[in-house]
């Protein structure tokens, strides 16, 4: 059985944009297999970016619905 490093990934993840990292989550959110342990990794790197942005996103998510990134981090 093979094991997840988390740190390998996130190390992976910030050399992404984070346009990139927006819409991996995006399409992350709308696959038919879930993988919350890939979009807790993207949380965790676009969290790390702009933390007002990423508690924004947050309650605007728990409010309504797991709402999308991309406005929250100034890419619409």
């Amino acid at each position: 059985m093979a094991t997840i490093d988390i740190a390998v990934i996130r190390t992976g993840l910030e050399g992404k944009t984070t346009l990139e990292l927006c819409d991996d989550f995006k399409h992350l959110r709308n696959s038919t297999r879930p993988m919350p342990w890939a979009e807790q990794a993207i949380s965790d790197v676009l969290f790390g970016r702009n933390e007002t942005a990423w508690f924004e996103w947050q309650l605007e998510g728990d409010l309504f619905g797991r709402a999308l990134p991309h406005r929250y981090f100034g890419l619409i």
